[in-house]
């Protein structure tokens, strides 16, 4: 389903230095496993109380059954549902999209949509270009009426997300639509800190769904967050669609508890290379190459690695790149510019639905190579020579080999990665305090105290701006 290929064209030092930093490492990863073991069984409060309640987010059927029912009745009112985030309030939902849907999905009927909802994006950004041009096509189109808005904010108080809500409800009203509240489906904290939640027990919304207690946001594509644009585009039933999801996960959760040592157990072994890239290798960026057409997936990657891994002055740096795309673009660089990265490959074996280049073309020459095969193999013949090739030169490489671009992979992968990485941040130590003392509950790597700084000059800016009457 899924495996880890590790190249061999880095890392052969087997000296007592290279030794004794495997050893240590393994000896790292059999503590943290149990660790993590122990607090799968301690249950769901500490999950929350440790900010790894995402773990079991695929057996919270409560959460699961109203997604799914508000979906329905969504699909059911609605031709279109705007997702309005920013961060991990808007990534996973892109990527679920941008992965598994039909690329050009807003321009099909609903009837070739098998019932799905046109969607769009808004709310990660104050440039008012894509949102005004969004109303435009809304309004022209006559659609206002029948779009759903999803405000997805954990607090209630995100600057570009409620900016972006507010204009979005001003237009509701100013087309005559008096029962805006009933266009609008929240996903936030069930607390009265929630501006959100506030504004729901004033005036109901047509829906209201939870970012559930201990999953942050760049874990949030399997809660609610991400679940809710799922289920609305989803071509046919969105149980289906879910229960695949669901599956995919389950599988991922399974892995992640068996052994450090075991061969299945995916996200130890990547957390390991990733490790030792770092560490040992004293690579300082991590080229995270999708080697198919969907973008996304690395700019949520981008977040969850930045953010979980990048304290205390560590962490490596992602350039998300997708191929063979990026071999026109990136790959010059890697190779003969500076030596300090390691690269992680996604390879699909199957990309679904497929053509065949033809023969008789008439080209001579190497192209004549393509003639007679599916694109599916080669693209598979680019990525195993952009892997070799980089192997031969000497780079640090791993490839996660994913048998098929479809609903189950895709969630079983993202949760490898997220796996992953909470298994990096152990290993940096990111859940020892300040007073040498393991605090599961302060763990850095699901904190992001970072960002506070933007958003509190921002605020500050903007009220001196209106203070100045710009």
């Amino acid at each position: 389903m899924i495996d880890v290929i590790i190249g061999d064209g880095a890392y052969r030092a087997t000296d007592e230095v290279a030794t004794a930093f495997r050893d240590g490492t393994r000896k790292q990863l059999e503590a943290i496993h149990a660790d993590f073991t122990a607090e799968q069984k301690a249950g769901l409060r500490t999950l929350q109380k440790n900010l790894r309640a995402w773990t079991v987010s695929h057996e919270q059927e409560q959460d699961i059954t109203a997604t799914l029912e508000l979906a329905r009745k969504i699909r059911e009112r609605f031709e279109v549902f705007i997702l309005v985030g920013i961060g991990g309030s808007d990534l996973g939902g892109r990527v679920l999209h941008d992965t598994l849907d039909n690329p050009y999905h807003n321009q099909l009927t609903k009837e070739e949509r098998g019932g799905g909802l046109e969607l769009y994006f808004t709310g990660d950004t104050f440039d008012p270009r894509r949102l005004k041009a969004l109303l435009d096509l809304l309004k022209s189109r006559n659609l206002l009426e029948k779009t759903c808005i999803n405000v997805v904010s954990k607090s209630g108080k995100t600057g570009e997300t409620i900016s972006a809500a507010m204009i979005l409800k001003e237009e509701l009203q100013k087309a005559g639509i008096t029962k805006w509240a009933k266009h609008i489906v929240a996903t936030t904290g069930y607390e009265e800190s929630s501006v959100l939640w506030q504004m729901n027990k004033k005036t109901r919304f047509f829906g209201l769904l939870p970012v559930p207690k201990g999953v942050g946001g760049r874990f949030s594509y399997i809660a609610p967050v991400g679940l809710l644009p799922y289920c609305v585009t989803a071509n046919g039933d969105p149980e289906t669609r879910l229960r695949q999801a669901l599956a995919g996960q389950k599988e991922a959760h399974r892995r992640f508890l068996l052994s450090p040592n075991s061969p299945d157990n995916t996200a130890y072994r990547l957390a390991k290379w990733l490790h030792y890239a770092e560490v040992f290798g004293r690579k300082t960026s991590l080229i995270f190459c999708n080697y198919a057409d969907d973008s996304k997936i690395a700019d949520w990657m981008g977040q969850l690695y930045t953010e979980s891994i990048q304290e205390r002055g560590t962490g490596l740096n992602i350039i998300g790149t997708r191929g063979p795309t990026g071999n026109h673009s990136l790959l010059n660089g890697i190779l003969r510019g500076p030596r300090e990265k390691a690269v992680l490959f996604l390879q699909w074996e199957d990309l679904g639905a497929d053509l065949t280049v033809p023969t008789g073309s008439g080209i001579k020459g190497d192209l004549s190579a393509f003639e007679g095969l599916t694109m599916t193999q080669v693209q598979t013949a680019s990525w195993k020579g952009t892997f070799d090739d980089y192997t031969a030169n000497g780079l640090a490489c791993c490839a996660l080999k994913i048998a098929k671009r479809d609903d189950y992979h895709l969630f079983l992968l993202m949760r490898i990665l997220m796996d992953a990485v909470a298994i990096k941040g152990r290993l940096q130590l990111l859940h020892i305090g300040n007073d040498g003392k393991p605090n599961p509950a302060k763990d850095l790597t699901y904190q992001q105290d970072g960002v506070e700084g933007y958003k509190n000059r921002t605020r500050d800016n903007a009220l001196l701006m209106r203070e100045q009457g710009k």
